[in-house]
């Protein structure tokens, strides 16, 4: 989730992104032979959390933590950049 948010990932696009970038696997805690999960997985976990009101607890407590280390996160979009002829 929290990736989505900083890189404005739609649930798919957050597996796509999880399937190619291994610092997204990284900051997981997927391992290379890992299977990454379907996007429904995403959507069941976001509504879970939503209905406890645990979203919002979520993103203060990482972004106390972050700000803690002096780590600044600024929200960007990934682009793809293929050339098609």
């Amino acid at each position: 989730m929290l990736l989505a948010v900083w890189y404005d990932l739609s649930d798919v696009k957050l597996t796509e992104a999880l399937d190619d970038r291994m610092s997204f696997r990284r900051f997981c805690g997927f391992s290379v032979r890992e299977p990454t999960p379907e996007p429904t997985a995403f959507v069941r976990f976001r509504r879970l959390l939503t209905s406890l009101s645990l979203d919002k607890a979520l993103f203060e407590v990482v972004t106390a933590q972050l700000k803690i280390q002096a780590i600044r996160i600024k929200v960007g979009t990934i682009v793809d950049a293929t050339v098609i002829a």
